[in-house]
C-alpha cells in the first residue's frame, strides 16, 4: 500500500510540469494579453482644457490626438519639443515633434490648435514632458488635460504624471492608442511588439525605483 502511494505521488510529481506546460500552452494568448493589458491604462474621457501629446510613435499618436479634438474633447493640442539627437542636428532626420506637428497638420488641425512648449534643451523622456506639462498647467489654469500615448506605454506615462504633479489637482486622462503593427493583446506576434513590451516593463520598474 506504502509502495503503491509512493509511487503515485512520484507520478504526479513527474507528471505536473507536463501539466503545467500544456496548460500553458493551451492558454498562452490569454496569458499573453494580460501582460500586454497590465500595461495599458484608459480612462473614461470628458472634455478637457488641453490635449497633451507625449513624443514617440508619429504614426499613430497625432491620429488620435486629431480624432480627439474633432470630437471637441479640448480646444488643442499641446505637445512638448523634444532634444534634438545628434541624427537631427546633422539633419538625417527630422525632430519627432516636427513630424507629428505636421501630421497633426496633414490631418487638418490648424496652426491655432497647436501650441509647442520649449523647454530648454528640450524634453528626453516621458518624466521631462510630465514636468513641461505641470508647469504649463500651473501657469495656464489647467483643470483637466487628455494625455495621448501609445497603449503600452500609457501605465508608465500615468505613474510619472502622478508622481511629478503630487497634490496639484489638475485631472489628467489617458488616451492611448496601439501600434499599428501590434498592440496590448497581440504584442508577442511580431519582434517590435516583444521588444516593446520587454522595454516597457524594465523603464516602468527603473521609473519606480528613479522616481
Amino acid at each position: 500500500m506504502t509502495t503503491r502511494l509512493l509511487s503515485r505521488r512520484q507520478l504526479f510529481l513527474l507528471a505536473s510540469p507536463v501539466i503545467l506546460l500544456a496548460l500553458l500552452y493551451l492558454f498562452r494568448h490569454t496569458a499573453l494579453a494580460a501582460v500586454g493589458n497590465f500595461l495599458v491604462i484608459r480612462d473614461t474621457l470628458e472634455p478637457a482644457d488641453v490635449i497633451f501629446l507625449l513624443n514617440g510613435d508619429p504614426t499613430v499618436r497625432p491620429y488620435r490626438a486629431a480624432a480627439l479634438l474633432r470630437q471637441n474633447m479640448a480646444p488643442k493640442i499641446v505637445i512638448a519639443r523634444a532634444e534634438d539627437s545628434i541624427g537631427v542636428q546633422f539633419g538625417a532626420y527630422p525632430n519627432v515633434t516636427d513630424s507629428n506637428i505636421v501630421i497633426l497638420k496633414q490631418l487638418g488641425v490648424q496652426d491655432s490648435q497647436i501650441e509647442q512648449l520649449r523647454p530648454p534643451g528640450g524634453v528626453k523622456h516621458t518624466a521631462d514632458e510630465a514636468q513641461a506639462l505641470l508647469q504649463y498647467c500651473r501657469a495656464h489654469l489647467i483643470h483637466k488635460v487628455i494625455i495621448v500615448t501609445s497603449d503600452l506605454h500609457s501605465r508608465r506615462a500615468r505613474f510619472i504624471i502622478r508622481r511629478t504633479f503630487g497634490a496639484d489637482r489638475t485631472k489628467v486622462m489617458l488616451a492611448p492608442i496601439a501600434d499599428r503593427k501590434y498592440g496590448a493583446t497581440n504584442w508577442w506576434t511580431v519582434e517590435d511588439g516583444v521588444v516593446g513590451c520587454q522595454n516597457e516593463y524594465l523603464k516602468l520598474l527603473y521609473y519606480h525605483f528613479k522616481y
